[in-house]
């Protein structure tokens, strides 16, 4: 009986594993985007305003944030993945680790998001112009 539970195990393990792998490359298809999305709205502003307008570029940076702040999330979520299956002390210590960093990246990105809104009250989704 022992075997057969090492058996599940390791499978429990290796599709945990390829399912963080799959939530990472989500996370970094997110950023690509959100990066290309940005790229070309501040193209856009350029090329239409010859200068990028304080405002406008705010929020360009805003939804980039935003994105960024999702991909954290996801990010998280892989780590997570990846230690559920019989975790070692130091694999838990890792994940605590990276946790703990991403958590206060998210949240200090989430306050600047917040400060900026404010600052520039328009909803960041519309397109610019």
């Amino acid at each position: 009986m022992l075997r057969g539970d090492a058996k599940m195990e390791a499978f429990f393990k290796i599709t945990t594993s390829y399912l963080a792998s799959l939530v990472e490359a989500g996370a970094a298809l997110i950023i690509a985007c959100a990066a290309l999305q940005a790229f070309l709205y501040a193209i856009f502003l350029f090329l239409r305003h010859l200068a990028i307008q304080e405002m406008e570029a705010e929020h360009i940076r805003l939804r980039l944030g935003r994105w960024l702040a999702l991909s954290l999330e996801f990010e998280l979520g892989a780590d997570i993945l990846r230690t559920a299956i019989s975790p070692s002390w130091s694999e838990i210590g890792q994940l605590a680790a990276i946790a703990t960093i991403r958590t206060l990246l998210n949240y200090f990105l989430q306050l600047e998001i917040d400060r900026a809104s404010r600052r520039y009250p328009r909803t960041p989704e519309q397109p610019p112009g």
